[in-house]
């Protein structure tokens, strides 16, 4: 069964803010990957933490080593004009991972993040996703 993680942060040099969140100066995609292994996960896809300014460039940096295991939501500005291609196709280029739009590719629904596409099965090869 393909099991997703559907939000996760990963960071570097920086306790978060959020006393919610694991109180550790580093938690990498190293260390996600072990917790993923334990507990049977799949895959995840990393949401950049705003208390780590270098969040998106690790989290690209991570999904690149990761393609099979982990995707990101890309943050981009929106009033940037190029900001509304990788809106409306995102590619390898426009959200720093993953493979040409022919292939499946995740969008989140919020229009000011895109994710990389999770190789895998598409949705509807899931049971219980129609």
């Amino acid at each position: 069964m393909l099991i997703v993680d559907a939000q996760i942060h990963i960071w570097k040099g920086h306790k978060p803010t959020n006393a919610n969140h694991r109180q550790i100066p580093d938690y990498t995609a190293d260390d996600v990957l072990k917790e993923m292994d334990g507990g049977g996960v799949t895959a995840a896809v990393i949401h950049p933490p705003g208390w780590d300014p270098n969040s998106n460039a690790l989290a690209v940096e991570a999904a690149r080593q990761h393609p099979n295991r982990l995707s990101i939501l890309a943050i981009f500005p929106l009033a940037k004009p190029e900001s509304r291609s990788a809106i409306d196709a995102p590619t390898e280029a426009s959200t720093g991972c993953g493979p040409p739009p022919s292939e499946r590719t995740c969008r989140s629904r919020c229009s000011a993040q895109v994710s990389c596409r999770l190789s895998g099965p598409s949705p509807s090869a899931i049971p219980g996703s129609s």
